[in-house]
């Protein structure tokens, strides 16, 4: 400031000259920041799992257990047919393991 109480503009036009110096340095920072936040985020957008995808893959394992399912189903229910043959189960018994199975057996869909 020069002598005078009052600022010159010249002062002014220095004080304002050192704020503006000052606030593009803070936002390059914050640019610089701002580019690896961006890259981060699209790192993480390239290997995030989607909906879609998450869907598409329970959809599978859905169709994967049924498949499954219905196998162990035939074999119960075969082994239940043949133990009937052999008489080792009765009528009842063989009713009361059909309700307990998973699935309806095929032959009766």
């Amino acid at each position: 400031m020069s002598n005078g109480s009052e600022p010159t503009n010249q002062d002014i036009l220095e004080a304002i000259n050192s704020y503006a110096t000052n606030t593009d340095r803070q936002l390059e920072r914050i640019e610089g920041r701002l580019d690896g936040v961006e890259s981060r985020l699209t790192r993480v957008e390239s290997q995030m799992v989607t909906k879609e995808y998450l869907d598409d893959k329970l959809a599978d394992l859905k169709g994967d257990i049924l498949t499954i399912l219905r196998k162990e189903d035939r074999r119960v229910t075969a082994l239940v047919e043949i133990m009937q043959k052999k008489n080792l189960l009765n009528a009842e018994e063989v009713k009361y393991l059909e309700t307990m199975q998973p699935l309806i057996p095929t032959s009766r869909i």
